[in-house]
């Protein structure tokens, strides 16, 4: 291991729908501390509906958009894992060892809030949590963004990169 790491390798979980600064966040500071780090980018066999509306390329591009030609961008992958069990079951423990089964093993594991920490933490050994809503960060979730989306209303922006504008505006997002 590279010694200006903390950790070899660090793994997180999101949904990511759509991906937003708090999920950056999350990767940011997992490359910060990790020499490598993995994004595995949870899916439902029904994407475009409410709560799951864009799907696994969508999501994963608007990450890629982000790291692209940045010193990261060698130290991150992408992965999915598709849930083969009920959409609205994706924190169950069944799914859960599933995806633990079939992850890349990391000696790191990063959540962004203690509710998501409180699904991982009999599951992983060292569970890191990059809190995504601190008083020093704007609070955001992706319902919340989804919603500004639904409603016009252009504050949106405030919470997804710009490179992914685009990417958002033509998406079926905006075709609700």
């Amino acid at each position: 291991m590279n010694k200006e790491y903390k950790y070899r390798h660090g793994v997180s979980v999101m949904r990511a729908q759509p991906f937003h600064i708090g999920h950056d966040r999350i990767i940011k500071n997992m490359l910060t501390e990790c020499e490598k780090a993995t994004v595995v980018l949870y899916s439902v066999p029904e994407s475009g509906e409410n709560r799951n509306p864009l799907s696994y390329n969508l999501r994963k591009q608007m990450i890629e958009n982000i790291y692209k030609g940045s010193e990261y961008e060698n130290r991150l992958k992408i992965i999915g894992f598709f849930n083969k069990y009920n959409p609205k079951s994706w924190s169950d423990v069944d799914v859960m060892d599933d995806i633990f089964t079939e992850l890349p093993k990391g000696d790191v594991f990063y959540v962004g809030n203690e509710r998501d920490a409180d699904k991982f933490k009999s599951l992983v050994d060292n569970l890191k949590v990059v809190d995504r809503t601190s008083s020093d960060f704007p609070y955001v979730t992706a319902t919340m963004v989804r919603d500004l989306i639904k409603s016009k209303n252009e504050s949106w922006k405030k919470y997804i990169h710009p490179e992914n504008y685009q990417l958002l505006e033509g998406s079926v997002l905006f075709k609700f």
